[in-house]
């Protein structure tokens, strides 16, 4: 560690909740070790945490930390930021990455009932049976496609009368 950076620590509490949200991140299909990053940034204090402080207080090496690092930081889950007079860099979780990634992967639902589309398409002579699964994943996207903006727009009015209400 290097000089003047305080020591990380985590209570085992902490450490479980974070091993709770890596356990989540894995079964989205995210390597465990990007898990507990995102788990230690979410509820650590200073929000801002040095490569070092997370390395440290997950009791991990430096290679799986910058292995994570390497995709957190480009997906824009964490942000790396730097601090007026201190050479080193520090990362956090980027505010508004929830939501971008949720907006993200909404977008995809017009994608995915086109490819049903066509699937269906493919199989225009076919049994029902045959068809009734790509009708499913066609019906439940078409529907996400027509109701997600909806929720966006519910989801922007309520997240800004809350951060108005937040702010008086």
């Amino acid at each position: 560690m290097r000089e003047n950076e305080e020591t990380a620590r985590a209570t085992a509490a902490e450490l479980h909740y974070v091993e709770e949200v890596a356990l989540g991140f894995e079964r989205q299909g995210l390597f465990r070790m990007a898990g507990r990053v995102i788990g230690w940034l979410l509820i650590c204090d200073p929000p801002e945490q040095t490569f070092g402080q997370i390395a440290e207080v997950l009791q991990a090496s430096k290679g799986s930390i910058s292995a994570a690092m390497k995709f957190l930081v480009p997906s824009g889950i964490v942000e790396r930021i730097s601090r007026p007079g201190d050479r080193r860099d520090y990362y956090r979780c980027r505010a508004g990455a929830w939501t971008d990634m949720a907006r993200d992967q909404s977008r995809q639902y017009g994608e995915f009932r086109r490819l049903a589309e066509r699937g269906l398409e493919l199989l225009a002579e076919a049994p029902a049976d045959r068809r009734e699964r790509l009708q499913g994943m066609h019906d439940l996207y078409a529907w996400l496609e027509q109701e997600m903006p909806a929720v966006w727009e519910r989801w922007r009015r309520e997240h800004q009368q809350r951060q108005e209400g937040g702010r008086r």
